[in-house]
């Protein structure tokens, strides 16, 4: 996969006119996510709820990132933001339109999920405090169209992106299988440890830019 022609044109970029289905993209990719049926164990909210939680992240991206899905028809949708505008302030929060979304969710699904994932903020922070990165926020695939490609045709956009700028990739997953997957595309994990007051097991890995072939 690493410096293989690539023509990200082929790739569709998401606008604002589509931020309603791909929320709803991410939201049944990550329906069965370990952490998430945590979060929200019931069946019927978390249909109902993430979508919303995922229209906080698209929004805010959206504004200060970029989000892209494999065709025009969808298929995934992955998200990130560069190291400059990761931290999500009030105001840059207020300006994206993510605030609306954030309503949406609910103080409390907002708060119980804050209080998990902010000690992985943390740790992000120290992993890459003097380093430029992209932080991968999200990538996800409807379960119809996995197995498929489309995952992998994301992330070679963004490995294109990485090592043409020669700058990092830094993402956090909670199973075996990714981990497995991203150390095959040359992740490294910095840390395992286990989810605040859980014991579901987080990986936080990076990739570190690669020499691109020139002519």
């Amino acid at each position: 996969m690493e410096n293989m022609p690539f023509n990200t044109e082929d790739i569709y970029k998401i606008q604002k006119k589509d931020i309603e289905t791909a929320c709803q993209v991410l939201g049944k990719a990550f329906h069965y996510d370990p952490v998430w049926i945590y979060i929200i164990p019931d069946e019927n909210e978390r249909k109902e709820k993430l979508p919303f939680v995922f229209e906080y992240i698209l929004r805010y991206s959206l504004k200060y990132g970029e989000v892209y899905a494999p065709t025009e028809n969808l298929e995934g949708i992955a998200v990130w933001v560069p190291h400059t505008t990761v931290e999500k302030s009030f105001w840059r929060i207020l300006r994206s339109g993510a605030f609306k979304a954030a309503l949406k969710m609910g103080n409390k699904l907002g708060k119980k999920t804050e209080k998990l994932l902010d000690p992985i903020d943390q740790d992000r922070r120290e992993h890459m405090k003097d380093r430029s990165y992209i932080y991968l926020q999200a990538i996800g695939v409807l379960p119809e169209f996995q197995g498929q490609g489309f995952g992998g045709r994301l992330l070679k956009l963004l490995f294109t992106k990485a090592d043409r700028e020669g700058i990092s990739i830094y993402l956090e997953t909670e199973t075996e299988k990714n981990v497995q997957i991203y150390t095959k595309y040359g992740f490294e994990t910095l840390k395992e440890a286990n989810l605040l007051g859980t014991d579901f097991p987080f990986w936080e890995m990076v990739r570190n830019p690669r020499k691109m072939k020139i002519g």
